[in-house]
């Protein structure tokens, strides 16, 4: 399989397990939108940022390119624990 091509802005999907989710073309804001949705769930919540390109097939839908960070309240701790 190729390299898949893409243009326009970058866009972001952000979402916490069992939670809130978004688009958004600021990566900061999404980051930010993951922190305050685990700050405030169950301990052993997961929660992810994605580089995202908006589908040409014709069907609504977003391409992943990557993960940008993931993140988890910690079950014994209750902080948030970045995984980059």
């Amino acid at each position: 399989m190729g390299v898949k091509q893409v243009s326009g802005p970058p866009l972001y999907t952000w979402d916490v397990a069992e939670g809130a989710c978004g688009v958004t073309g600021d990566r900061d804001a999404a980051i930010q939108q993951v922190l305050l949705g685990l700050e405030t769930a169950a301990p052993g919540t997961r929660g992810a940022v994605r580089r995202v390109a908006v589908s040409m097939s014709g069907r609504v839908e977003y391409l992943r390119l990557g993960v940008v960070v993931e993140g988890g309240r910690d079950a014994r701790t209750g902080g948030v624990v970045w995984v980059l």
